[in-house]
């Protein structure tokens, strides 16, 4: 019986955890290949799923692979492969060897192969894992043109969800955090709009936290520029899957980037009901009805701070009813019972 589902990845996240759901729902069994196993991720990735590092010796790692499939061809459903890796066209080559079908899972991978941000070597493969895979899975309106450039074949549109946590949400007065960042620090998300906009003298008073800090980040300069001009109201602190805390405590959540649609961080901070502050990008009005649940600024410095200003001074009533409206947008749009519908349409899909 094909009931296994083989996922690569750089490493599983909570955000998998959906994902994981609708495969466990359909009966079938997730077994994830990954650079990084993250203990944190075990409480729904066991008793029904399994996971295995995978060896960052290409050779090994090819051998490794193979192995695997050859040995399990006959009960796998298919592969699903993050393209950002230059070894991720050995597992959609490998698919077609053995008889077994793919998905190519495009997160946003695509805006750094198209800006050539990656090496020759990993461009050739995200390249292969576009054009050969089965299907393709984009999250982002943005992508489907570029994809479609390159000679993607099939294109499923399916973009994040989150969990409705269940439970009392406090009030935004009630919050102890004002200004939330939660997301990585890269160049198209304007960190440094942000840190100027917390320098200015209107925001002397409040209390705010950037959740965006990686070890390994190659975006050294943007993280010591945060750490060089940050004022005392911002508290610095490392990127995380583990965000419940944060977004509970948080009454408005900050995104000034040129990519905003259904980010998961974005997503999650909603079912909390913080109220976001996104700019005005494709496909931000899908989700952010401007001056219902949240906010939508021209994508500048000054769109930025304008919107930051307005919040600080608006009614902790019409907060309250922005707050409900921004939580009522995930459970009626992004909920999970929506996205494994999806999730079994695509499945569908491939099985043709």
């Amino acid at each position: 019986m094909n009931n296994n589902v083989v996922i690569f990845i750089d490493t599983v996240a909570f955000k998998n955890k959906l994902q994981v759901q609708a495969i466990n729902q359909f009966g079938m069994h997730a077994h994830f290949f990954a650079y990084q196993l993250n203990t944190k991720v075990d409480s729904f990735l066991f008793p029904k799923n399994s996971r295995e590092r995978l060896s960052k010796n290409p050779f090994k790692q090819t051998f490794q692979v193979f192995k695997y499939l050859k040995k399990n061809s006959r009960t796998i459903h298919h592969l699903e492969v993050y393209p950002g890796s230059a070894l991720s066209f050995l597992y959609v080559l490998a698919g077609k060897l053995f008889g077994i079908k793919s998905i190519c899972a495009e997160r946003g991978d695509l805006y750094y192969y198209c800006n050539k941000k990656y090496n020759i070597f990993t461009r050739f493969s995200m390249q292969f894992c576009y054009r050969y895979s089965d299907v393709v899975w984009y999250r982002e309106l943005y992508m489907k043109p570029l994809l479609e450039k390159i000679g993607s074949k099939e294109l499923f549109f399916l973009h994040n969800a989150v969990p409705v946590t269940m439970g009392n949400i406090s009030e935004p007065a009630a919050r102890n955090t004002d200004f939330l960042w939660l997301n990585r620090v890269i160049p198209e998300r304007r960190s440094d709009w942000f840190i100027q906009v917390l320098q200015k003298e209107a925001f002397m008073q409040t209390k705010n936290i950037l959740a965006g800090f990686l070890a390994d980040s190659p975006y050294k300069n943007e993280q010591e520029y945060i750490l060089t001009h940050k004022p005392a109201t911002l508290s610095v602190k490392e990127f995380s899957s583990d965000t419940e805390h944060f977004f509970k405590d948080s009454r408005f959540f900050v995104m000034p980037a040129e990519f905003i649609f259904a980010n998961n961080a974005l997503l999650e901070a909603m079912s909390f009901g913080v109220i976001p502050l996104i700019s005005d990008q494709q496909g931000s009005a899908l989700i952010v009805e401007n001056g219902i649940n949240g906010f939508i600024f021209p994508h500048t410095f000054e769109g930025l701070e304008e919107a930051m200003e307005r919040v600080l001074k608006m009614e902790e009533k019409d907060l309250e009813e922005m707050s409900k409206a921004a939580r009522k947008k995930i459970i009626s749009d992004f909920s999970e019972e929506k996205y494994i519908k999806r999730i079994q349409d695509m499945y569908a899909l491939i099985e043709k």
